[in-house]
């Protein structure tokens, strides 16, 4: 916001002492004012400025979407910053796909600080599932500390290269044990033929601008990759994908990050980044789950570092103890 002058002083005749005072007064009560207008403005928007992305191609909400119902969505997680979410639904940042009994995969992006150009630790987040209101905890709403968190040591803003990311989970589903409102979803394996109809969700920001209190889901096709790359160009590379329409009018957005992309009840997408949201011509990208299968299936609680900084490691402890 640009803040401007409304006027100059033009009076050059002499003031006396209560002149000054009063003037003085009117200048203390205009600072303490806008002090006040300050803080509330601080107060409102500072969270929702704190956590939006720096690239304008990170604003992946669901345009034109329907509620989405339970029995389509038992997989979806909503991710939160726990300092945050003190106030039950307030701290939604993510959503995640739960693909095991405490296993969750999102961005990468969504474990990463921006601000401070490192990623989060376990301990910052909090996982909620089993509710479609992110305001509401209902019987079999499950709330969940993180225990440890993987990502490519390869992700990288500038290129989305990458954007992959597991949470581990202290609650998970209890063993042996059917949930009626939470269940893991299957990954897929293999490429989705362009032109199939598929399903993103998410509490992400709807057309209002705001994000939802319902879990929404919208209906998308997936483009053919040489279509897409007409229009990303090399922003484009291997391990994404591209699903929505061309013409735009439905699509994920900011809030939505994270999510699933499901297509014939398999996950096939992670909700990544995009030219705006239901752009003509700028259809959504998403993680290709199909590309990263082996390397989310191979991550566990116990050894979550990723595979490439895992191998270095190992090759420098073996040189070590080679040479001493």
């Amino acid at each position: 916001r640009i803040w401007t002058s409304r006027g100059n002083i033009h009076n050059h005749s002499i003031i006396g002492f209560s002149d000054i005072r009063k003037l003085l007064s009117n200048f203390f009560n205009f600072i303490t004012m806008q002090l006040r207008n300050l803080f509330l403005f601080v107060l409102v928007f500072g969270f929702e400025k704190s956590y939006s992305q720096s690239d304008s191609k990170l604003d992946p909400r669901i345009i034109n979407g329907v509620e989405a119902p339970v029995s389509r969505t038992k997989f979806q997680v909503s991710i939160r910053l726990k300092t945050y979410d003190r106030i039950f639904g307030n701290g939604h940042i993510c959503g995640g796909s739960l693909i095991g009994p405490n296993k969750v995969v999102t961005a990468a992006h969504c474990l990463y600080n921006s601000d401070k150009k490192r990623y989060r630790k376990a301990r910052e987040f909090v996982v909620v599932m089993g509710t479609q209101n992110r305001f509401k905890q209902v019987n079999g709403t499950i709330v969940s500390d993180v225990s440890s968190i993987a990502y490519t040591n390869s992700f990288s803003l500038d290129t989305m290269r990458d954007d992959v990311g597991v949470m581990f989970l202290k609650t998970g589903l209890p063993a042996n044990k059917t949930h009626l409102t939470i269940s893991p979803i299957v990954l897929s394996n293999s490429s989705v033929a362009a032109g199939s109809q598929c399903q993103v969700s998410g509490w992400g920001k709807t057309s209002t601008g705001v994000l939802s209190t319902e879990l929404m889901m919208a209906n998308v096709s997936i483009i053919q990759q040489s279509v897409c790359r007409a229009s990303y160009g090399s922003g484009l590379v291997q391990g994404m994908l591209c699903a929505g329409y061309l013409l735009g009018g439905t699509d994920s957005c900011q809030g939505d990050s994270g999510g699933p992309l499901v297509c014939n009840d398999e996950l096939v997408g992670i909700v990544s980044w995009g030219n705006g949201c239901a752009q003509p011509g700028y259809p959504g990208v998403y993680t290709n789950v199909s590309y990263y299968r082996n390397w989310i299936e191979s991550r566990n609680s116990s050894a979550p570092v990723d595979f490439k900084f895992g191998f270095i490691s190992l090759g420098f402890t073996l040189a070590m103890g080679y040479l001493f």
